[in-house]
């Protein structure tokens, strides 16, 4: 991933300047068939261990991996959930997901506004810009509660590194507490789609 910034009229029309692009290494989806061949040959034996057999149905966990990481590759993929995630938090302003360039978006490379902002575990850098952690960890617990139970379409790689904190300007003459900020979502390569019958279970 690098930091580039959009020539001056595809800044006024995206009404942002500095991006992210996201290059995938060369060869990768080929070193990746290669692991997978791998996998499933490991696989095969250890389906042979009754034990494991019975519990475990390693085929179908295996080629459940596979798909994934798949579609972990696939940058168009992943700046369509981005997308998607967006328009299901459109009316929450609490929460922010990085706007895709198409122009400069392809299967194997993915632009991105660039919206690096405070890590979600560095709590000093939190509280020090007047922050409440507190607040912070209701918000991540609702909007996962929302992506679950309502959307039924989830971010599913929630790593600190994937979870930002950006301190917003203060509004004038506020008398909040803490400053405002946005909670900010980034890397959708990998989602999960949770059912209506699921999500109604």
């Amino acid at each position: 991933v690098h930091r580039a910034s959009l020539f001056k009229e595809e800044a006024e029309t995206n009404k942002f300047r500095d991006v992210v692009v996201k290059i995938q290494r060369p060869y990768i989806d080929q070193l990746m068939e290669v692991d997978l061949k791998s996998i499933r040959k490991v696989g095969g034996w250890i389906d042979k261990y009754r034990p494991i057999r019975e519990r475990v149905d390693i085929r179908a966990l295996i080629e459940e991996f596979a798909t994934t990481i798949r579609e972990e590759i696939d940058y168009l993929s992943e700046g369509k959930n981005a997308e998607i995630f967006n328009e299901n938090f459109t009316d929450q302003p609490g929460v922010h997901v990085p706007r895709v360039v198409w122009k400069h978006t392809t299967v194997r490379v993915l632009t991105l506004e660039d919206v690096f902002a405070i890590k979600i575990t560095d709590y000093a850098s939190i509280t020090a810009a007047g922050i409440g952690r507190g607040e912070v960890a209701r918000r991540l617990l609702d909007t996962y509660l929302k992506q679950i139970f309502e959307d039924g379409f989830f971010h599913a790689d929630p790593h600190p590194g994937n979870l930002f904190v950006t301190p917003l300007p203060a509004k004038k003459g506020s008398k909040r507490k803490f400053a405002r900020w946005q909670l900010t979502f980034v890397d959708f390569g990998m989602v999960g789609h949770v059912p209506e019958n699921l999500r109604m279970g």
